[in-house]
This record gives structure tokens, sequence and C-alpha cells, in this order.
């Protein structure tokens, strides 16, 4: 058996996983952009603390973020924004396969995680160190969210997928890889009006 223990940090071990996984799905990035994704893991995995959540909320609803940071000043609106779009990325990519079934699905964490990174890189403060980066999540969002589900499925953090669950995800996103997983067990979504082939 072997063990679950290695003497590398977070930040080690997810830089090898993301790497492996952007080449495995063909994603060229920027240096930047990669150790972005990388320190998102190991920050998540690290349980970085995130906005305290309304009462009777177990977490709070990205919408809420999405509006409290659009009302706060430039310093406080930076922060919400950037925690909104790691939160967002995180749980459509890490965790996709949990998000069926509940009341907002994959979509919509693209959605206001594309949003939240669009916003960053247009904002004067970000622009300078980090523009280039928020501009790339938010135009390849899918394609990082895709990456981050095979860094999940490869460190065995989650379980294996269902055919149902991969579908249902293709039908959300048009994820790419969903359908290349779908794919590879004999079935060929079709854009359109979604019957498979």
């Amino acid at each position: 058996m072997s063990s679950l223990v290695h003497d590398e940090t977070p930040v080690e071990f997810f830089r090898e996983q993301v790497e492996k996984a952007l080449q495995h799905q063909h994603v060229a990035t920027s240096a930047f952009t990669e150790y972005y994704l990388v320190n998102l893991l190991a920050g998540c995995v690290a349980g970085d603390p995130l906005p305290a959540p309304d009462p009777g909320f177990d977490e709070t609803p990205l919408a809420v973020l999405l509006t409290r940071a659009l009302e706060a000043d430039r310093v406080e609106r930076t922060r919400l924004l950037r925690c909104l779009g790691d939160s967002a990325l995180f749980m459509s990519g890490f965790f996709a396969d949990s998000l069926g079934g509940r009341l907002v699905d994959a979509s919509y964490y693209q959605a206001l995680g594309g949003q939240a990174y669009l916003r960053l890189s247009r904002d004067e403060a970000t622009v300078v160190w980090s523009g280039s980066v928020f501009s790339e999540l938010a135009r390849r969002f899918g394609q990082f969210a895709d990456v981050l589900a095979e860094v999940a499925e490869s460190s065995r953090l989650v379980g294996d997928r269902s055919v149902l669950a991969l579908y249902e995800r293709w039908v959300q996103t048009k994820s790419r890889r969903a359908a290349a997983l779908l794919a590879e067990r004999g079935i060929v979504p079709v854009a359109g009006d979604g019957r498979l082939q």
C-alpha cells in the first residue's frame, strides 16, 4: 500500500498536477496564470478564509458577493471580486460533480466567476500587476475549470464520474473535456439540441 503522505508541499504537489493536466488537455497558458492556478489550489486546500456567510447561509452566495463588490470601495471591490472568481473557479472545476442537482449549476459558477475576473482585469488597480492573468482567466474560464477537474480526479480527492454526471456537465457548460471523456466511453454529444449520437 502506497503512502498518502509525501515530502512535498501543497504548492509543489499542485504544480506537478496542474502541469500534467495542462499538457494532457493541450492547454497553453502563461507561467503567471499557471502559477495563479497552483496557488489557488494550494490556498483552497489549506482553507484560506472566505468572507463570512450571511446569517442563515452556509456560504455567501456568489451573487451576493458580486453585489457587495460592486458597491465597495476599490480595495474591498478587488478583494471581493478575486474571492468570487477564485471560489467560482475552484467549485466549477474541483467540485464540478457536486454541482449536479443543486439550485445553481456549473454554468452559473462559470458566468459569475468569468465576470469577476473580467472586472478585475479592467480595474486600474489590478491591471499593472495581474491584469493579463485575470483577463486570461475570464476568457478561458471553462478550460481552466476543466484543468482543475482533472487535477481533482488525478489526485483522487474526488470520486469517479458517472456517465450521466459527465453528460450533465457537458449540457451545462459544453466542456471539451467532458465531451472527450464521453467519447472515450463511446458517447458522442452533439451540439444543437443536446441529443446524444
